[in-house]
């Protein structure tokens, strides 16, 4: 078997691929709807989950593989190129050449890395969290993570708690409206005396507004397609609601406008923001698109007197001003490796709790079956309650032990217990390598 993930962000990717790589969650389930599935010369993929943001796809998955795969890594990946390509119905952009791959250990390195938010475009983003927590929830709905991604994505989201929880990231939350935010502080100045729109009433606006109100702007108006949403939202955090068809009202009396709806086509196009324009042609516009697909036309851009930036736009203002990194991020890059090499650990000793399970069970069924011989007509009640008071008793025994081997993380002291268990139970052949180095799976 083969730990796979194939990943495509906003590190080497362009938005208007990645727009066309956004899956929604109805997308995601009817891709992961046909499990086990077989691809191209796979045997099969066993198990796999889509995680799905504004600034990447990745796609996890573990594959039973032939050995003439196992020799050709390439092969590995292109069959499910080849799939998510039929099932996206992608025929404009070539995709292959943007994905990058991940296998074994580098695989678990990775989402760790991501579900911390060290992979992000601002350091520590806070949202990815509960992006990775949400693919995890689709798959295990749709049966498609079982056993080992489902335990995977598990360990993956405690270790991106732990930063949080124990670094300054988590005590200096950072998200992309405020980087957004930030953005539009260095092109205009401050935003105080501004008059600003919102559309879009999700979590990205709701983000939005949260960081205006930091930045101590007053004159905030938020709009969506539902207007009950958007009143709802205010209500708690500030501003005016304005119904979606007033939206033009709101584009004319706006300086800065941040977009961050769900939409899968451009709702502000050339010509809606033209006629605008032509009731303020001396005001200048800033438009902030934060979605992916994005919001906003890119032909916008082509209008006097209007400023336009995208995702893309943000990371290279993060690149070059520093916003949104944190200087002192390598106590939480200790925190993930120490989280790696734990669940590392633990992939290596799974299989060694299995067999010692297997041989008590052994023993357990034996000393059943010879004691049920000593015994004339039994009972089919009793015969049932000796069944399951020895599978308590085993129940019972192995819990300590296991749970020992489970949770210590200490290697040396791992390894004792391993070596001991071994002897004690006949299993020095079946002992996991726990050189920290060794491939996992």
């Amino acid at each position: 078997m083969r730990l796979i993930c194939l990943s495509v962000s906003h590190h080497n990717t362009p938005i208007e691929l990645r727009e066309c790589l956004s899956l929604t969650s109805d997308m995601i389930e009817s891709a992961l709807s046909k499990f086990p599935i077989r691809v191209g010369g796979f045997e099969s993929i066993l198990e796999m989950v889509f995680l799905s943001t504004c600034n990447r796809l990745e796609i996890y998955a573990l594959m039973s593989l032939t050995h003439e795969l196992e020799e050709d890594s390439n092969s590995i990946f292109q069959p499910i190129l080849t799939y998510l390509r039929e099932a996206l119905e992608i025929t404009t952009h070539p995709i292959e050449p943007y994905f990058r791959s991940y296998t074994g250990n580098s695989t678990v390195a990775h989402l760790f890395q991501v579900t911390a938010g060290l992979d992000s475009i601002a350091i520590g983003e806070t949202q990815v969290l509960g992006q990775v927590s949400q693919a995890l929830d689709i798959a295990l709905q749709c049966g498609s993570a079982r056993h080992v991604l489902a335990s995977l994505f598990r360990a993956a989201i405690h270790a991106g708690k732990r930063v949080r929880n124990e670094t300054d990231i988590g005590r200096r939350p950072i998200n992309i409206s405020l980087i957004a935010v930030h953005l539009a502080e260095a092109t205009l100045g401050p935003l105080a005396n501004k008059q600003i729109l919102v559309i879009g009433a999700g979590k990205m606006g709701g983000y939005a507004i949260t960081s205006l109100r930091e930045h101590n702007v007053q004159q905030i108006t938020l709009t969506n397609r539902t207007y009950q949403r958007a009143t709802e939202l205010v209500s708690k955090l500030g501003g005016e609601a304005l119904p979606f068809e007033n939206m033009p009202d709101g584009l004319i009396n706006a300086d800065v406008v941040f977009t961050s709806t769900a939409a899968s086509q451009p709702i502000l196009h050339p010509k809606l923001i033209g006629e605008v324009m032509s009731h303020r042609p001396h005001r200048p516009l800033t438009l902030i698109d934060l979605a992916v697909p994005r919001n906003v036309e890119t032909r916008v851009r082509e209008i006097a007197n209007v400023q336009l930036f995208d995702m893309d736009d943000l990371q290279r203002y993060v690149t070059t001003s520093g916003i949104g990194s944190h200087q002192k991020i390598s106590f939480a890059k200790s925190i993930v490796d120490d989280e790696v090499t734990d669940y590392e650990k633990l992939l290596r000793v799974i299989p060694f709790i299995g067999e010692l399970h297997k041989k008590v069970e052994h023993i357990r069924h034996v000393e059943v079956a010879r004691t049920l011989k000593h015994l004339s007509n039994p009972d089919p009640e009793v015969l049932e309650q000796i069944d399951l008071l020895s599978r308590a008793l085993v129940r019972k025994i192995l819990h300590e032990p296991t749970m020992h081997l489970r949770t210590e993380t200490n290697q040396e002291t791992l390894n004792d217990y391993v070596e001991s268990l071994a002897r004690l139970f006949d299993l020095s052949e079946r002992k996991p390598d726990l050189s920290i180095k060794k491939e996992v799976i």
